[in-house]
């Protein structure tokens, strides 16, 4: 079954990234995304980057291995 788009966007929002500020590893959905496609978390964002709850609507969500099947075929 396919997963919904708020599943994808959920598994999304759990992946580990490390904040480009201080290094310290956050989960994305409580992250902000800058124009650079980097990542901050709360204390290190400035006002022109986009939480997560912002950016994940604009996700192409197609382009996202939580989306795809990828991870249940292993060759």
């Amino acid at each position: 079954m396919e997963p919904t788009r708020e599943e994808i966007i959920e598994r999304f929002g759990k992946r580990v990234q490390r904040c480009y500020g201080c290094l310290i590893a956050f989960h994305l959905k409580d992250m902000y995304l800058a124009d650079d496609v980097t990542y901050y978390c709360e204390n290190c964002k400035d006002d022109s980057m986009f939480h997560f709850e912002q950016f994940s609507q604009l996700l192409d969500i197609s382009k996202l291995r939580e989306g795809s099947d990828e991870e249940h075929h292993h060759h």
